[in-house]
């Protein structure tokens, strides 16, 4: 054989040894690619796995929520269709209402109903002299309405002559 026909032979061995290892890169190259993609999407299916098991966790937590919330309303109608007013109670505080509305419109008081219970708080009012008269005294230990009595006094005429004695304060109201 001659140098030709070797170097021919060469040229194609080797040409066909570039073909196979062209041939192989190209497979490895599929082959990573279908590995990227195989993970790819592993790791998209273990998310979904991951949200897919919270997704029921967080809907059996709201129904255990929404149970609670059912027994909670339950348990309130039934406290509200127990908690009504005698009608011994309801008969005392339309009176009692009707006596401060009295009293409010023939003194001019005002309380202050947030005020603590031991203190008697508000104010007094004078349309006619276009007055409010502050006042606030502590119930506790030997409490007279003389006190409460003489701001009513003094808000409503300074100068008039007030009896001296208990004789036309109505001690019913205060």
């Amino acid at each position: 054989m001659g140098q030709e026909s070797k170097e021919y032979l060469y040229l194609n061995i080797n040409q066909e040894i570039d073909d196979f290892f062209k041939h192989l890169d190209e497979t490895i190259e599929k082959q990573q690619q279908e590995l990227k993609a195989s993970k790819k999407k592993n790791e998209l299916e273990t998310k979904f796995a991951q949200e897919l098991k919270l997704h029921n966790e967080l809907n059996q937590r709201l129904e255990e929520l929404n149970r609670r919330g059912n027994d909670l309303d339950r348990v309130c109608a039934t406290f509200e269709s127990r908690l009504t007013i005698a009608d011994s109670d309801k008969n005392r505080l339309d009176s009692a209402q009707e006596a401060y509305q009295l009293a409010k419109e023939l003194t001019g008081i005002r309380l202050e109903f947030e005020a603590p219970p031991n203190v008697a708080k508000g104010y007094v009012k004078n349309e006619s002299r276009k007055l409010l008269q502050a006042f606030e005294f502590d119930m506790g230990g030997g409490f007279d309405s003389g006190a409460l009595w003489d701001v009513i006094k003094h808000t409503a005429a300074p100068g008039w002559p007030w009896p001296t004695g208990n004789e036309n304060k109505p001690n019913n109201y205060l």
